[in-house]
Order: structure tokens, then C-alpha cells, then sequence
């Protein structure tokens, strides 16, 4: 089932020396995505090499094809067999309906994004489900134009249906649409509190960032770009730099996603699901009414980061022109991009630690990407990319939540002397015990409302290695903080409850924080808001405007697969905005 191609690899800052990993054979792009004769073009990705069971079934991933509308399970291939036998001549024929390389490449892509996250974050990561190790994934799930993660399932769910033109559509066939669902599943690991109902910005962000996981874990793969680039090369084997633009770069097709399920379902008005690269900079759109439902709030985001990642990439390839009007060769345009498209990514990844594990905004988004790229890389590099996230990020209105030192990265705690009574730094690297009894200590000193009900969720060791081979090594420890009180008393806690909310409720108010510990216990960051903060009043007329009050209000997995109908059926941005 997978390839023969077996190698040791260091993993740079995953707290292991090295790890086997093995080359699986996935689709490049989606079955649209095919060379000059007509195959479908296809990539590898890098998975940890583990004992296998039919499925593939692992240690962390188990596929599971079973097909609900048709109460149909597909058998899997023998789990013996080694030899990648998906051969070129081949592949075009049997990709689109043979269900073993369904299979397969579901797998690969899951279990290969989860082994990008562990790299960039420098220590395993965990589903978001207590009960279970093994996320389940269908690749043949129902039969309908949409693919979900769900919590209560624990599980990755991919339909299929018949395209406008008549053939075959698998979602789970689709290189952005796997990656996208499996960074569902990782996120609600790392802040499960994200899928709770919040802001805009929350609940624009599970979506946001899991396009611009799929994205730039697209443009990873040199050859997948390098076939790309041909619609700006024609048959040359060199672009110009007058290619080297937004516009030319980000017009391929890997600047969309999930393009043929775009096309091809009756739905979406025969365009890719996603086309971020539309919405033009203007420092208006994050506090325009534009922008706050929560699809758009997420496109917001992907435009960003794709734009910041084409600037980074156009960067990069100035060293390789001999002089102004040059070119460079394709491959060389390809790899920089790669390159470019690897390192934001774990910049993207590495925020998740600085960020609050409850009620998040863009603003803390920024803050957290430019804290986890300073505390891995404090020097400024040769291309800035600190700099570059800050101008783009302002460019759209979003300005970082913490700018007190002047670059936008959390600040450290106001005080630096906190009790370390009855504390071991051994047991608080990795005891959500010993961080409890942290934060008893300090609930002062962190500001911790006191009637509120406190509780550590995780602590979470990291070891992470720089370029240059500078070491990091942190502690990350979550709390939570839940406070449930009537309507009426928001006021004693300076909190103002929604104008149109008349009769008394209950309403359960959350906060929480990361605390991020230095190598020798001292804390360097207090990152989050109380359940008395300020922000409370923003979110719960955030809540109240989407009608999650209401009594029939939706259940987290069940809000997942309704966004992702919601987006395919719901009116395409138009090209400008007509202010």
C-alpha cells in the first residue's frame, strides 16, 4: 500500500533524533489536476513508518469505508502488501474508482499533516477526543457534496456525488479537502474551547486556518508547483520576472481550493470553493458588515496569508536574477516557493501555543504568529517575515492585540515574582497538577477572578530547533475558567448582556489563558482574558446576533457540516466591492 521508499529523517524540533518515515503516493492536487497526456499528477508525502492493519489502520489514523447511503464496506487492501502498486500508466484509469487508493490516500494526507503539526510544534499532538487515540477517517462516508470533521464520531467524513457533467466526484480524492478536515481535527485537539460558540472571528478561524493549511501544505510539493507554473512558461523551461507578480503567481491553480468539488457540484456556479486572492487589501474589511459572517471572516484570513506567502515567494527569487528583466528556471521558481510555503506554515502551526485557549480574535492570531516566530528566530532574517505578516495583517484593518514593546508580540506578565511554593519544575513541565496548584498560587498576581470554577486542561512540554540549531524549550499549560450566572447579575461583573435579551437566562461565561514557561519554570507569557473581562460583552451579542441562544442551537460537529454546506451553496464573492 505505500511506497518501498523508507528512510531515516531528523525531525528538527520534534524532541525525537530521528524517526523511520515512508513516501506515500497521493493525488497532487484533485483528479482535475492532470499532466499534458492526460494522467492525473500525483506527489509524495512523508508519513512516520508504523505497523499497519487493513485499513490502513494505525496508531493514530484508522480508515473505515463504510459508505452510510449505500450501507456498503469496502474491503481493504492486505495489510502485508509494501510495494506501492500504483503505477503512472495506470494511474488515471483506476484513481477514480479503484477504493484502495481512496484509502490510501486519505491515510497518507491525514496522518502526513498530523506529522507536519508535531514538527512544527515540537511534541506530539493529541485528537480531540479523551476516549480514543485513533482518529477514524471514511473515505466513502454518504453520499452528498460535503466532508466534515465530527468530535462525537471521532472521526473524518468525506462524501461523493455526481457532477454537473455527469461523472464521479470523491471528495476524499481531494488534496485541500483531506488536509482541511484532518487541521479541523487538530485544532479541536490543541484548543478544544475554539469549537465552542464565540465570535465571528472564532468561528471564522477553524475554517480560515484550515484553508491555509491546505494551501501551503499544496505548495509544499516542488513538483506539484513546478507543474503548475507551466500556464506562466508555456514550453519554456524558465519564467520571467515579469511573472513574478501577485496576480501571475497566485492565478494558477494553486491559488484555489478544492476546484474540481467547485466545478463540478450544482451548487457552487462552477468555481473553486475558495478564491481568497479576490479580496484586495483595505483596511476597512475587518470592521465592515462585508466580513462578519463567519465564511468570509475565514476567506479574510486565507487572503492574508496567501498574499503574505506570494510576497515571501517573489522575495525569495530577486537573489536568482541576474539582472532587472531576467528569468529563472522553473524548478529553481518551485523550490524557493516550497521553501517559502514550508516555513509559514510552522509559523502558522507554532501560533497555536500562544494563543488563548478561549474566545480567540485575528488580533490575538497576529500577535501569537509574531511571538512564535520571535521566540524561535529573534533576529530579523534576510527576508523579514514578522515584518511582512504585520503590514499585511494592518493592510486589512487587523492590528496586533499586543503592541507595547512596538512588534506586536505578547508582552511578558506585569510582575515577574510569582510563588513557586511546593512546586518541582520536573512536575510542572508536564503535571496539570502542579500547574494547578501554579495557578492557586498566582491567581493574584494572573488576575484569576475567584468565584469562578478554575481548571488546568493540558500541559504540554516542547522542544523545538531553529535553523541555525538554537534549541527552544518551553512548557505550554491551558486553563479554563467556566462561571455560570443569570442575565441579570452580567451587570454586577461589568458585563452588558445583548439589548434585545429581555426575560432572565442563564448564561455560562468562559475564560481561561496559556501560560508559557521558560526552560528553567520562570513564566514568559500570560496569554487569554477572564471570565469577567471586558470581552464578554462583545461575545455574547456576538452569540445573540447568530441566534445561539436559542434553544435548538446546533451541536459543535453538527456546526462544522453546516458550514461546509453553507459555503458551497452560498453566493460567490463578487470580484470588487462596491463601497
Amino acid at each position: 500500500m505505500a511506497s518501498v521508499s523508507t528512510r531515516r529523517s531528523a525531525v528538527r524540533g520534534h524532541g525525537h533524533e530521528d524517526i523511520p518515515v515512508t513516501e506515500w503516493t497521493v493525488l497532487a492536487q484533485d483528479p482535475g489536476f492532470r499532466d499534458t497526456d492526460g494522467t492525473v499528477l500525483t506527489t509524495r508525502v512523508e508519513v512516520p513508518t508504523e505497523r499497519l492493519q487493513r485499513g490502513p489502520k494505525g496508531h493514530r489514523v484508522h480508515v473505515i469505508d463504510y459508505d452510510a447511503s449505500s450501507n456498503t464496506l469496502y474491503r481493504s487492501r492486505d495489510a502485508k502488501l509494501t510495494a506501492d502498486p500504483y503505477q503512472r500508466k495506470l494511474m488515471t484509469e483506476r484513481i477514480l474508482k479503484d477504493p484502495y487508493f481512496h484509502q490510501q490516500n486519505v491515510y497518507a494526507l491525514t496522518y502526513g499533516t498530523l506529522y507536519q503539526f508535531e514538527q512544527a510544534l515540537g511534541r506530539t499532538v493529541n485528537w480531540g477526543f479523551p476516549s480514543s487515540q485513533q482518529l477514524k477517517v471514511a473515505p466513502h462516508a454518504f453520499e452528498e457534496d460535503n466532508a466534515y470533521y465530527s468530535r462525537d464520531t471521532e472521526s473524518l467524513n468525506f462524501g461523493y456525488f455526481t457532477g454537473i457533467d455527469g461523472s464521479r466526484v470523491f471528495t476524499c480524492l481531494s488534496h485541500d479537502i483531506v488536509v482541511h478536515e484532518t487541521t479541523h481535527a487538530l485544532v479541536d485537539g490543541l484548543r478544544p474551547y475554539y469549537l465552542m460558540p464565540s465570535s465571528t472571528d472564532q468561528a471564522g478561524f477553524h475554517e480560515g486556518f484550515a484553508d491555509i493549511v491546505a494551501l501551503l501544505s499544496v505548495f509544499r510539493h516542488t513538483n506539484t508547483v513546478e507543474y503548475a507554473l507551466r500556464k506562466l512558461t508555456s514550453r519554456a523551461t524558465r519564467v520571467l520576472a515579469s511573472q513574478f507578480t501577485i496576480e501571475k503567481l497566485g492565478s494558477t491553480a494553486l491559488g484555489k481550493l478544492a476546484e474540481e468539488m467547485g466545478q463540478k457540484s450544482s451548487d457552487s456556479r462552477g468555481r473553486a470553493l475558495r478564491e481568497s486572492l479576490r479580496i484586495l487589501p483595505d483596511k476597512r474589511h475587518y470592521t465592515s458588515a462585508r466580513f462578519q459572517e463567519e465564511h468570509d471572516r475565514g476567506e479574510l484570513l486565507v487572503a492574508i496569508f496567501l498574499r503574505v506567502f506570494l510576497k515571501i515567494w517573489i522575495a525569495r527569487l530577486q537573489d536568482f536574477l541576474p539582472k532587472r528583466g531576467g528569468s529563472v528556471t522553473r524548478r529553481v521558481v518551485a523550490e524557493e516557493g516550497g521553501t517559502a510555503a514550508r516555513q509559514l506554515l510552522h509559523i502558522a502551526i507554532r501560533a497555536l501555543d500562544y494563543m488563548p485557549p478561549v474566545d480567540m480574535t485575528y488580533r490575538d492570531y497576529l500577535s501569537a504568529l509574531l511571538t512564535a516566530d520571535w521566540e524561535l528566530f529573534p533576529g530579523e532574517g534576510k527576508f523579514n517575515y514578522r515584518d511582512l505578516l504585520r503590514k499585511e495583517f494592518a493592510a486589512y484593518g487587523i492590528l496586533p492585540a499586543s503592541n507595547a514593546q512596538g512588534n506586536g508580540c505578547w508582552d511578558p506578565p506585569p510582575v515577574s515574582d510569582f510563588s513557586l511554593t511546593g512546586i518541582r519544575l520536573e512536575r510542572l513541565q508536564r503535571d496539570p497538577e502542579t500547574a494547578m496548584r501554579f495557578v492557586w498560587e498566582n491567581r493574584d498576581a494572573l488576575g484569576i477572578f475567584p468565584k469562578a470554577f478554575t481548571r488546568v486542561t493540558s500541559v504540554r512540554p516542547v522542544m523545538r530547533t531553529s535553523r541555525d540549531g538554537a534549541i527552544l524549550r518551553e512548557t505550554v499549560a491551558e486553563y479554563i475558567q467556566t462561571l455560570t450566572v443569570f442575565s441579570p447579575e452580567l451587570e454586577s461583573l461589568g458585563i452588558k448582556k445583548p439589548a434585545a435579551m429581555k426575560r432572565p437566562r442563564l448564561i455560562t461565561l468562559h475564560g481561561g489563558g496559556s501560560l508559557v514557561f521558560g526552560e528553567y519554570g520562570q513564566l514568559k507569557f500570560h496569554i487569554g482574558s477572564g471570565v469577567a473581562s471586558a470581552l464578554q460583552s462583545d461575545r455574547l451579542q456576538s452569540l445573540w446576533d447568530r441566534g445561539y441562544f436559542a434553544v435548538d442551537a446546533p451541536s459543535a460537529s453538527a456546526r462544522i457540516a453546516r458550514m461546509h454546506r453553507q459555503r458551497e451553496q452560498r453566493e460567490r464573492m463578487p470580484p470588487q466591492e462596491d463601497w
